[in-house]
């Protein structure tokens, strides 16, 4: 990061900068109940100062003199506006500051790609798109020139652009579950690409409006057009967190688990309003549907929990078998699991309502009501729901 710089400053070098290690005071501000929610996070701790906005505004001095003059500064608030000002303030103090350009907003929409494998003789990638503000975490296949993607954000022009640049076009789009944290980029991905669209699998919601093709327990789909580039997915119904949620088992490895399994937890079955029958659901499908696979299987989640869960470069996996010697498998019978699920039990954010129902394709929001039910880091699992999110 430039230190001298008084441009703006992007959300991606923002992090870059972070996840370095480099000396920079983050100063926040946002009203505390915003502050105390949801923080920018990094690879490395981030010290950051909370002084709000309208502190400013009311007694610019006393406000100035919170501000150490140690390091390079960055602002952030929800949008980039009020941050502006609070730059321009410091600036005319002399104490060199940045904005945070789109500010808590930006950080929620950024998304950053990591390899996952790649095998030169078989022309096989696999990528994990991170969005880090949300928790959220997306997959891109590609082999030769066909590619699929799994549970993507609403950002398709981002996926588009990313496929393209490999050669490759998108041939096949699935969602895991019918998400409740954010808007699924899956339908609208697989319209403007021309490829078929799924989301979960079995008895799936009969609320769904949009398109998509039914997906069977222990279905096969393949990928890529040749014999040396062929791939074979294998669905797995895995309900709990939702009735119709899935899995898919590519290449007898790689499991990507939606939100049935985190790398350190489960998906919190009570989301629906229905902890327990879900609950049940949901530990026959650990005991019971999963237990065929082995424990060296690699667990690529659609969350994180949180960003301790990224390695050093910032991929998200886990693998069965440590996630199987860890809390969310202890509970030995069914009616002892779901005493433990009704214990972490909380009330889902309001927002999530709409989100299912974008979802399911039974509203059509605008992007900027999207923007705003997303705000915030996602609660879906149920170390989370222990935890507070």
């Amino acid at each position: 990061m430039t230190t001298a710089s008084h441009e703006p400053i992007e959300i991606g070098e923002l992090l870059s900068a972070l996840d370095a290690g480099e000396p920079v005071l983050l100063l926040d501000a946002r009203n505390a109940e915003d502050f105390a929610a949801w923080r920018i996070e990094a690879r490395r701790p981030v010290s950051a100062l909370h002084v709000p906005y309208f502190d400013f505004l009311e007694d610019t001095a006393a406000a100035l003199a919170r501000v150490p003059r140690d390091r390079p500064i960055v602002v952030v608030c929800a949008k980039g506006g009020s941050s502006a000002l609070v730059v321009d303030l410091l600036r005319a103090a002399g104490v060199p500051a940045r904005n945070v350009v789109g500010g808590m907003a930006a950080y929620g929409d950024h998304l950053e790609a990591e390899a996952v494998s790649q095998s030169t003789s078989a022309r096989f990638e696999l990528t994990q798109v991170n969005r880090r503000g949300k928790g959220c975490l997306s997959y891109v296949v590609r082999t030769g020139d066909e590619a699929l993607v799994i549970d993507p954000a609403r950002h398709v022009e981002w996926y588009e652009r990313f496929v393209q640049e490999r050669g490759a076009r998108i041939v096949r789009v699935l969602d895991t579950h019918v998400h409740a944290d954010h808007g699924s980029g899956g339908p609208a991905l697989a319209a403007r690409a021309k490829a078929s669209y799924s989301v979960g699998a079995g008895p799936n919601s009969a609320e769904l409006r949009h398109r998509a093709e039914t997906l069977a327990d222990g279905s096969r789909l393949t990928l890529g057009n040749t014999p040396e580039t062929r791939l074979e997915l294998e669905v797995l119904a895995t309900p709990g967190h939702t009735p119709g949620s899935a899995s898919f088992l590519l290449g007898r490895r790689y499991l990507f688990s939606g939100d049935t399994l985190f790398v350190r937890a489960v998906g919190r079955p009570d989301l629906g309003g229905q902890a327990e029958a879900w609950a049940r659901a949901l530990f026959r499908t650990l005991h019971r549907r999963l237990a065929e696979l082995p424990d060296a299987t690699v667990i690529l989640p659609a969350h994180t929990a949180g960003n301790e869960e990224a390695g050093q470069h910032g991929l998200v996996r886990g693998s069965l078998g440590e996630l199987r010697r860890g809390p969310e498998f202890e509970p030995a019978s069914e009616d002892a699991f779901v005493r433990r699920v009704a214990r972490t039990v909380k009330p889902a954010p309001e927002a999530y309502v709409e989100l299912v129902r974008a979802n399911l394709g039974q509203s059509t929001p605008t992007p900027e009501q999207l923007a705003e039910w997303e705000l915030g880091p996602n609660q879906c699992a149920t170390r989370a729901a222990r935890s507070g999110g």
